[in-house]
């Protein structure tokens, strides 16, 4: 039997609780460490969980906790910097998403994880959800036939995080607007149920239209809604769209069609033909908790050895896409990916 995986959990924010919960369910897992800027949070949860060690300095952590693994749930500018520090130190990396602020930056996390051999995942947790479980089964078996197109949305018809020194609103600091925060997840889960397969263009439009909504002397300089088309290597496409304020109905919708039928993730329907019939199948969908299932999955490929279901190159990928509807946005031509 594998030894449990003794993991430190830096951030402890609503993110950073969601892992601690998860681990607390992973027989393959143990927290010994927290840390946060804030004390008190962090002593408030050491103490609800039973967990000894207390820090207020991540590189202090890094050197002095006895642990083998970290997840990284902070602000996006210190998702690479801080995922590098760890890798560096010979810890198995899971930083939130979006992996990084940029292509480049997620492309230097994959390095350094390979070089030192180390398991580095991206915590896109909708892959964990049990619509998007069953959803890929049905696919992978091929009941859907080739998936050669897919939609994902996310939208807030009101829904900019604002507040004070808000760091999701300046771009220096989160990479990006409604794209970055909850674009990425409804792009990475239809990407994932169609394959993964290589992006190859991107054309796309980032809009600012509600920056009205903002507190006044707040620096908003990020998109409020996003829209995005994306071509593959295996000539599949993805229309993407998603928003923090848009004046349509908020909802989430990830569907992908085949050439034998098409799946909805919400709610879970299959959209099949037999004999000539049509027919729309509501299958009964798994309760699944995806926080602890991603970390149980981060967990097992460390005790395992195996690569993640969220790649580090995926991560780089994923950048890649999102990179492209920004410079597509910005100069009004599609951005070809090499």
């Amino acid at each position: 039997m594998a030894s449990k995986v003794k993991v430190g959990i830096i951030g402890l924010g609503w993110p950073g609780r969601e892992h601690l919960k998860g681990y607390k369910q992973s027989s393959g897992a143990r927290v010994v460490a927290l840390c946060d800027m804030n004390t008190d949070i962090a002593q408030q949860q050491a103490e609800e969980h039973g967990i000894a060690e207390v820090y207020t300095d991540h590189q202090k952590m890094l050197r002095g906790a006895d642990i083998d693994a970290v997840s990284v749930c902070l602000p996006n500018y210190l998702h690479a910097p801080v995922s590098l520090d760890a890798l560096r130190a010979g810890k198995h990396v899971i930083c939130e998403k979006p992996p990084a602020l940029d292509a480049k930056q997620a492309g230097k996390m994959a390095a350094t994880a390979k070089a030192g051999r180390l398991t580095l995942m991206y915590a896109l947790c909708q892959r964990f959800s049990g619509a998007a479980q069953l959803a890929k089964d049905f696919i992978d078996k091929g009941d859907l036939g080739e998936i050669y197109c897919g939609r994902a949305v996310y939208h807030r018809r009101r829904g900019i995080p604002t507040g004070t020194n808000s760091w999701f609103v300046d771009k220096k600091r989160s990479g990006g607007g409604a794209l970055i925060d909850i674009g990425v997840h409804a792009l990475d889960c239809a990407w994932w149920l169609m394959g993964t397969p290589k992006p190859v263009s991107v054309s796309g439009s980032a809009y600012q239209k509600f920056h009205h909504l903002v507190p006044e002397g707040t620096n908003f300089d990020v998109d409020d809604s996003a829209f995005g088309l994306i071509k593959f290597d295996n000539e599949a496409t993805l229309i993407l769209e998603c928003s923090w304020a848009l004046n349509l109905p908020g909802g989430s919708a990830i569907q992908v069609a085949g050439t034998k039928g098409g799946a909805e993730l919400s709610p879970m329907t299959l959209f099949l033909e037999s004999d000539g019939i049509q027919l729309d199948v509501t299958p009964q969908v798994p309760q699944t908790d995806a926080f602890a299932g991603q970390t149980g999955h981060f967990v097992e490929c460390i005790q395992q050895r195996k690569t993640p279901v969220m790649s580090a190159e995926q991560g780089v990928q994923l950048m890649q896409m999102l990179d492209g509807i920004y410079k597509s946005s910005a100069t009004g031509k599609e951005v070809r990916i090499r």
